[in-house]
Protein backbone atom coordinates (compact mmCIF):
# COMPACT_ATOMS: atom_id res chain seq x y z
CA UNK A 1 0.00 0.00 0.00
CA UNK A 2 2.84 2.93 -1.15
CA UNK A 3 0.90 4.92 -2.88
CA UNK A 4 3.59 7.80 -2.62
CA UNK A 5 4.36 9.78 -5.52
CA UNK A 6 8.57 9.66 -6.28
CA UNK A 7 9.14 6.36 -4.53
CA UNK A 8 12.82 5.80 -4.97
CA UNK A 9 14.25 2.12 -5.87
CA UNK A 10 16.57 0.28 -3.06
CA UNK A 11 19.48 -0.21 -5.19
CA UNK A 12 19.45 4.06 -6.28
CA UNK A 13 19.00 4.47 -2.13
CA UNK A 14 21.76 2.01 -1.09
CA UNK A 15 24.03 3.27 -3.74
CA UNK A 16 23.15 7.15 -2.88
CA UNK A 17 23.63 6.83 1.02
CA UNK A 18 27.19 4.75 0.39
CA UNK A 19 28.38 7.76 -1.17
CA UNK A 20 27.55 10.59 0.85
CA UNK A 21 27.36 8.56 4.37
CA UNK A 22 30.66 7.61 6.41
CA UNK A 23 31.01 4.15 7.91
CA UNK A 24 29.22 5.25 11.18
CA UNK A 25 27.42 7.97 9.87
CA UNK A 26 23.94 8.99 10.60
CA UNK A 27 21.92 10.17 7.97
CA UNK A 28 18.80 12.96 8.63
CA UNK A 29 16.36 13.22 5.85
CA UNK A 30 14.09 16.25 6.44
CA UNK A 31 11.35 15.01 3.80
CA UNK A 32 11.06 11.03 4.35
CA UNK A 33 8.47 10.58 2.03
CA UNK A 34 7.52 6.72 1.80
CA UNK A 35 10.72 6.04 4.05
CA UNK A 36 12.94 4.79 1.36
CA UNK A 37 15.98 6.63 2.69
CA UNK A 38 15.52 4.67 5.94
CA UNK A 39 14.96 1.08 4.39
CA UNK A 40 18.10 1.98 2.41
CA UNK A 41 19.83 2.47 5.91
CA UNK A 42 18.52 -0.51 7.35
CA UNK A 43 19.64 -2.62 4.91
CA UNK A 44 23.44 -1.16 5.10
CA UNK A 45 23.41 -0.72 8.92
CA UNK A 46 23.40 2.59 9.27
CA UNK A 47 21.70 4.93 11.58
CA UNK A 48 19.01 6.83 10.29
CA UNK A 49 16.70 10.10 11.46
CA UNK A 50 13.44 10.82 9.21
CA UNK A 51 10.63 13.71 8.76
CA UNK A 52 7.90 13.58 7.78
CA UNK A 53 4.83 15.82 8.35
CA UNK A 54 2.27 13.39 6.73
CA UNK A 55 0.53 11.24 9.04
CA UNK A 56 -0.53 8.92 6.16
CA UNK A 57 3.11 8.66 4.94
CA UNK A 58 4.51 8.34 8.54
CA UNK A 59 1.96 4.93 8.45
CA UNK A 60 3.87 3.67 5.46
CA UNK A 61 7.04 4.40 6.85
CA UNK A 62 6.67 2.82 10.05
CA UNK A 63 5.18 -0.68 7.91
CA UNK A 64 8.57 -0.08 5.81
CA UNK A 65 10.65 -0.09 8.84
CA UNK A 66 9.37 -2.80 10.56
CA UNK A 67 9.74 -5.00 7.62
CA UNK A 68 13.15 -3.81 6.83
CA UNK A 69 14.01 -4.61 10.16
CA UNK A 70 12.33 -7.80 10.55
CA UNK A 71 13.94 -8.83 6.92
CA UNK A 72 17.75 -7.67 8.27
CA UNK A 73 17.48 -9.77 11.85
CA UNK A 74 15.79 -13.03 9.70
Amino acid sequence: GNNHCTVKSQALMQYLVRMITPHDGIVLDMFAGSGSTGVACVALGLGYILIEQSQEYIDIINARLAYAHNEVAS
